[in-house]
């Protein structure tokens, strides 16, 4: 029964939120966090990053858009608390920021954090505020931001087409020099290395088009003459033209 909240009485569990305002009128609304709960919420994370840095993991990316709780509080759609984690910019960036540093605190490896640049509604958040944001979060050590957009409200109106995003990232690289991310229908190799030349961003995230093409890398490997590394097994499976792609020391036995 997937694509909507289930509801405490049919087996759901009660959502945790910035404010109690349900996401569609039929939906159960959340409870309301507490300032223990945000407190609890933000110690969660910091010992999630604990143990990723005891087990050796090489990057985290914190995820602050889509409508999870850390874009929630950040937007006026869904934060409408009049406490300090409400209502100015200050306050609704609150929790983010303080979720942030405690993770950068006992986190050694390379940091970031996936924020949606508009909600797409009027009142809602905005570019301006994410790349100010952005450059709080640059001082406080991120290594990257990776620009998304939506996911707070259904009442959103998105102009989905190709790179219908990438204008995003390319505001809050400038305004921040971070490396950037950009993400959104951006599915062909030299769409991807366009976005990259041109400067609008310095990284490119894909995911449903690696659903749809697991080998989407080899691919952009063969149509940019680029090289990918691979499992010995998989040297005869290249087809002449795309040959190289794995590199000089990729040779191929009689058996």
């Amino acid at each position: 029964r997937g694509g909507m909240l289930i509801a405490p009485q049919d087996g759901g569990w009660q959502p945790l939120g910035p404010s109690a305002l349900p996401h569609l009128p039929q939906e159960p609304a959340p409870a309301e966090l507490s300032a223990e709960g945000i407190a609890k919420i933000k110690a969660d994370f910091i010992a999630t990053a604990r143990r990723a840095q005891a087990i050796g993991i090489d990057a985290i990316e914190l995820h602050g858009a889509h409508g999870y709780l850390l874009h929630e509080f950040l937007s006026p759609l869904a934060n409408q608390r009049t406490d300090a984690y409400g209502g100015s910019f200050e306050n609704r960036i609150r929790f983010v920021e303080e979720v942030f540093k405690g993770v950068r605190e006992v986190f050694d490896g390379t940091l970031g954090i996936r924020l949606s640049g508009t909600d797409w509604v009027e009142g809602g958040w905005t570019i301006e505020e994410t790349a100010e944001l952005s450059d709080r979060i640059k001082a406080a050590g991120a290594q990257f931001v990776h620009i998304s957009s939506g996911g707070v409200s259904p009442l959103q109106k998105i102009p989905v087409g190709p790179e219908y995003q990438v204008h995003l990232a390319k505001a809050v690289k400038a305004r921040t020099g971070m490396p950037t991310m950009a993400v959104g229908l951006i599915t062909e190799p030299a769409q991807a290395e366009g976005v990259l030349q041109r400067g609008d961003a310095d990284l490119v995230a894909l995911a449903r088009a690696f659903l749809y093409n697991p080998r989407w890398g080899w691919h952009a490997a063969a149509a940019l003459t680029g090289q990918v590394q691979a499992s010995a097994q998989y040297w005869r499976c290249l087809p002449k033209e795309a040959a190289s792609i794995f590199g000089p020391d990729a040779r191929i036995g009689m058996r």
